[in-house]
């Protein structure tokens, strides 16, 4: 197996997941009032929520090239 081209490949989605942390981040540091009802957050959550799932599924596929790799 060509070990610079999953080199390569992970690099990618390291770098896939810092620029999705980053967006996270910023989310994250949206002013919220504490005043309003929680359901008025909802959206917020949501994307919260979306920036997760893609750094899961980000961190899942360099798991899985990582087993291809080197089956233990």
């Amino acid at each position: 197996m060509n070990k610079t081209t999953v080199k390569r490949v992970i690099d990618r989605q390291f770098n896939l997941i810092i620029d999705e942390e980053k967006k996270l981040r910023r989310v994250l540091d949206m002013e919220t009032n504490d005043e309003h009802p929680e359901a008025l957050f909802s959206g917020l959550y949501t994307r919260v929520e979306q920036h997760l799932d893609e750094i899961n599924r980000l961190q899942n596929r360099i798991v899985v090239l990582q087993d291809i790799v080197d089956p233990q």
